[in-house]
């Protein structure tokens, strides 16, 4: 009998099917095995790192007092991520492209991503088709859940803002239901100065996780064309992707120039707010909000 392929050898094969997205076929040629080999070994090995390695590397940390001192630095106090979805193209499982047809018109599988600072993915939600809203994959999400109970960020602290408790913060843009701990811009209602800023600082402290997804293309380019593979394959091998992002992010291994932040796939929705959310929850956010804008009004003020 042959020896057996060394798991070096079948770790190189899945980084090179994950960076480049060439078929089995071609990966098979490059390290001389046979194909299905090959397709054996990347799927063991993205399995592999996502049951040993995905809660070691996409997850907050104690040192969150860092992230949050990174976002003040950007603009935005008391903010622990920013969040958004990007759709990765897929070949629709068992030929049924109804299933995971989104509004672009191709089939894909919804990753939903929320990420620090420096564009490091804190956690994610992989698995739901394409042809889900955001909204309702955020509602559906464990980080939603766990933001709504005060367990995602060790203590839940709370800053006080003018009589305004304001609990950590995630940053999302319009298609996101508004939570007293979920900011979403103004939008259209931005008229007053004081609102408009805050708009621009949300924007520009949320377009890390735009640029996050780039970078994540950019280095694992197998997620810009249609993957083909079981869905419950299809998952590890996104999450292994991000789980490599965070390892390259946390060790400086930026992208090469050519590389580096390819437009991501995002399906952004304008809008006021999204139907469903509870009242409650509407006019906790609003009345976070106005607090925050004029708090971070007052900051950016010549003194």
């Amino acid at each position: 009998m042959r020896e057996a392929v060394s798991p070096e050898k079948r770790v190189a094969v899945t980084i090179w099917f994950l960076a480049t997205g060439s078929c089995y076929r071609v990966v098979s040629d490059q390290f001389g095995l046979g194909a299905s080999t090959v397709a054996t070994s990347v799927l063991a090995v993205c399995a592999a790192m996502e049951a040993e390695l995905l809660s070691k590397t996409v997850c907050l940390g104690s040192e969150f007092g860092k992230i949050m001192d990174g976002f003040a630095a950007m603009g935005f106090p008391h903010c622990i991520g920013a969040i958004d979805g990007t759709h990765i193209p897929i070949s629709a499982p068992g030929g049924s492209p109804e299933q995971y047809g989104n509004r672009k018109n191709f089939s894909s599988m919804l990753l939903q991503g929320t990420v620090d600072h420096t564009g490091r993915f804190l956690d994610v939600e992989i698995g739901w088709s394409g042809k889900n809203h955001d909204a309702f994959v955020f509602k559906n999400s464990c980080i939603c859940a766990a933001m709504d109970n005060g367990s995602f960020v060790p203590g839940n602290p709370t800053l006080n803002i003018n009589g305004v408790s304001v609990p950590p913060l995630i940053l999302s843009d319009g298609a996101y239901p508004m939570r007293p701990w979920l900011m979403k811009p103004y939008g259209k209602l931005a008229v007053s100065s004081r609102e408009q800023n805050f708009d621009r600082c949300l924007s520009r402290c949320r377009n890390q996780v735009e640029k996050s997804f780039g970078r994540l293309k950019g280095r694992w380019q197998c997620l810009l064309q249609r993957l083909k593979a079981r869905e419950e394959n299809l998952v590890s091998i996104i999450t292994a992707c991000v789980i490599l992002h965070n390892i390259c992010e946390e060790r400086g291994q930026h992208c090469l120039g050519e590389l580096r932040d390819p437009l991501p796939v995002l399906l952004h929705d304008e809008g006021v707010e999204v139907q469903g959310n509870s009242k409650t929850l509407l006019e906790g956010g609003k009345k976070v909000r106005d607090a925050l804008a004029a708090f971070m009004e007052l900051q950016t003020r010549p003194q």
